[in-house]
C-alpha cells in the first residue's frame, strides 16, 4: 500500500496565469497515466494564448467563469462552471484558451498520457457543458462523473474523473480495477484520504490500494482521478509528451 501527500506549487504560466501545480516539476514529474495537474486561476486578461501540443489528451474542467477555447482543427466553444473540454493532441494540436468573461476564471487541467501506440492518431476536440455532466447523489455530497464509467468525456486511456462535493462529516468511497494508481487533490476543505490528512492545495497520490476512501472534516469540493498505467517510458518536454 502506499499513498504520498503532495502540496502543489504555486507559479505564473501562459499570458498571467496563476497556477498551483502538482506535476510536471524537477522533482515530480508524472505519475503514470497522468503527466500535468494544474489548478489554474486567471484574471481578467490572462490566460493560455495559441500553443502547440502532441501525444497526450488534456480535459479541463470549470469551477468558475468561462474559458473559451480555440483550436487549428476549427474548433471554437465555451464552458461555464461544471462543464469540461477535452482535446486529444495525438499527432499535433495548436489551440488557445481564454476566458470569455470579465470575472475570475478557475478550474483545473489535467493532462493523460496516450499509450506508444495511439501517440500519432488524428487530434479532436470534444465539449461537455455542466448540463450534460452526470451528477450522482450519496449522503451528504454529490459525485459529478466527467469521464469514466457513467462519465461524458471519452478517453483513450481507462480512467475515471470525478468533482466531488462534500459536506462536513460525510464520506466517499470508490474501489479501483487491479493496478489502477490514483490522484485526490482538494480544492476547498479538510479531508482525509485513507486516514491521511489534506488541506488545500494538498493531494493524496495513491497506488496499490484497492478501496480509496475519503472522509469529510468540513464542507469539501476535491478532484480524483484514477487510470491505469501504461507502463511505457515517457519523454515529456513542455507542451510535448512523446
Amino acid at each position: 500500500m502506499s499513498i504520498v501527500i503532495r502540496s502543489a506549487t504555486v507559479m505564473q504560466e501562459g499570458a498571467g496565469a496563476r497556477v498551483k501545480r502538482l506535476m510536471p516539476l524537477p522533482e515530480f514529474m508524472n505519475f503514470d497515466p497522468f503527466v500535468m495537474f494544474d489548478h489554474f486561476e486567471l484574471a481578467p486578461g490572462t490566460g493560455f494564448p495559441e500553443h502547440p501540443h502532441r501525444g497526450f489528451e488534456a480535459v479541463t474542467y470549470l469551477f468558475e467563469g468561462e474559458i473559451e477555447h480555440r483550436d487549428n482543427l476549427g474548433n471554437v466553444s465555451r464552458v461555464g462552471p461544471g462543464g469540461a473540454q477535452r482535446f486529444t493532441a495525438g499527432s499535433g494540436l495548436a489551440h488557445s484558451e481564454m476566458p470569455s468573461v470579465d470575472s475570475q476564471t478557475a478550474g483545473i487541467q489535467l493532462w493523460v498520457n496516450l499509450p506508444r501506440r495511439l501517440k500519432g492518431i488524428e487530434p479532436s476536440y470534444e465539449e461537455a457543458p455542466a448540463d450534460v455532466i452526470p451528477e450522482i447523489g450519496f449522503a451528504g455530497g454529490r459525485e459529478r462523473r466527467i469521464a469514466g464509467e457513467q462519465g461524458r468525456v471519452s478517453l483513450q486511456t481507462p480512467a475515471l474523473y470525478r468533482h466531488l462535493l462534500m459536506e462536513t462529516g460525510s464520506d466517499f468511497s470508490i474501489d479501483l480495477p487491479d493496478g489502477w494508481r490514483a490522484i485526490v487533490y482538494l480544492r476547498l476543505g479538510a479531508a482525509n484520504v485513507n486516514g491521511q490528512r489534506l488541506e488545500p492545495p494538498q493531494a493524496a497520490f495513491v497506488e496499490q490500494e484497492a478501496t480509496i476512501r475519503i472522509e469529510a472534516d468540513a464542507g469539501s469540493e476535491l478532484m480524483l482521478a484514477a487510470g491505469r498505467p501504461h507502463g511505457e517510458s515517457i519523454r515529456q518536454r513542455g507542451p510535448y509528451v512523446d
